[in-house]
């Protein structure tokens, strides 16, 4: 890349996480926004509590909007595409954002509301179309303001992943159907972690390019990320115009001793965009020195096992929804769990595109559509992802 022209990244540490968010912004250039439409769009996938490191926390982003309105008479948006079974609004609420959706000056949007555009992607590897939010017309400036953490299936989840919420309703899916070996086995010779999902994110840059980014590590998830994880203060704010260098410090600050082979969609990214940042030394860093801001967190676990001695878990190739799903059902039922079965008779559970008929037992709960393909052969709940009342649900009904 042009050494001369570095893209700047800002980070701040504060307590007092709005001055870290005016502290970050006001060392980037930002255009003129005035008359602008303008969409927030943090994290808010999930109905969760604040300040958990799963969903954005609402002060950073109710600090860039106050920081943004008071220089700019722009139109301004915030709004999310959460997962399957999540509503909207009812996500924001409890993520903690009612006082800021009651704002003058900034509206709410579902982004599942309109139908849907179908966009185009002729470059893309693996994927070749997407369905987007409706909205996708309405808006001139587009800032990610999305949670730091670890990812169980994509190692983080940053600043460009955070745009997958601009994908419409169940497409997003899509991005964990793709089976392309061939592909997988030529990547794997300079990248050993890269998937078929890795491959449809970085696709995705064709068409997704936010304009600002705002990473909140103000509480940050390692581990078992995208929800299972341990939630960690970090009360820090990276922001950028450039969201790949953005996502490159926050890893540096994250796991220091990650490459972007360790986030295998930012690595091809990287290889896609000319001129685009490898590594920290490819950015430049206000305050240049940034050693103070590392905190290394726990990286997601390379592979997924269950603790409890009575559950059989049978995992392949399953998406971040179904796990998701099932680490909260455990953890929600532990006494039911162990009430009714036993190491001898523990309860068996399947998620996964990759399951086959030999991985099962006649009783194995297959969870998500994904394992219909095996209906016959055990206990089929149905949904993508199905929620957690659901499955409890089913498996009293089937207690013998």
């Amino acid at each position: 890349m042009d050494l001369s022209k570095k893209p700047i990244v800002s980070i701040a540490k504060n307590e007092e996480i709005s001055s870290a968010v005016n502290n970050c912004l006001d060392q980037l250039e930002i255009p003129d926004l005035t008359g602008k439409s303008i969409l927030l769009k943090p994290n808010v996938g999930r109905e969760e509590d604040p300040k958990l490191g799963i969903n954005t926390n609402p002060e950073v982003v109710e600090a860039v909007f106050e920081y943004l309105k008071e220089k700019y008479n722009a139109n301004f948006w915030i709004g999310d595409s959460p997962i399957i079974n999540t509503d909207t609004r009812k996500a924001f609420e409890q993520s903690g954002f009612s006082d800021l959706l009651k704002s003058e000056g900034i509206k709410f949007l579902d982004l599942d509301d309109p139908a849907p555009l179908e966009l185009d992607i002729p470059q893309g590897k693996i994927l070749k179309k997407i369905k987007v939010t409706g909205y996708w017309n309405d808006f001139d400036y587009i800032i990610s303001i999305p949670v730091l953490k670890m990812h169980m299936h994509t190692g983080a989840s940053l600043s460009f992943k955070n745009m997958k919420g601009l994908i419409y309703k169940r497409n997003k899916i899509k991005l964990h159907h793709f089976h392309s070996p061939e592909l997988i086995e030529n990547l794997k010779k300079t990248m050993e972690k890269v998937k078929e999902l890795d491959i449809a994110i970085a696709d995705l840059s064709h068409i997704f390019k936010p304009d600002l980014c705002v990473i909140d590590a103000s509480y940050a998830l390692e581990g078992m990320g995208p929800s299972s994880g341990t939630c960690v203060k970090l009360d820090t704010i990276i922001a950028s115009t450039n969201y790949l260098a953005a996502d490159i410090i926050a890893l540096a600050i994250s796991q220091p001793n990650w490459s972007l082979k360790d986030v295998p969609h930012l690595k091809l990214i990287s290889e896609l965009l000319p001129q685009s940042p490898k590594s920290l030394e490819d950015i430049t860093t206000t305050p240049e020195k940034i050693q103070q801001f590392i905190k290394p967190l726990e990286p997601p676990p390379t592979s997924i096992t269950i603790k409890y001695k009575n559950v059989n878990l049978i995992d392949v190739e399953s998406c971040s929804a179904c796990l998701s799903t099932i680490f909260n059902l455990l953890k929600h039922n532990k006494d039911f769990i162990d009430e009714h079965f036993t190491p001898e008779k523990p309860l068996n559970l399947a998620i996964g595109r990759g399951i086959k008929q030999s991985d099962l037992y006649s009783d194995t709960y297959l969870i998500g559509n994904c394992t219909y393909e095996h209906h016959k052969h055990g206990i089929f709940i149905k949904g993508c992802t199905p929620v957690e009342s659901t499955i409890l649900k089913i498996i009293k009904e089937n207690l013998k």
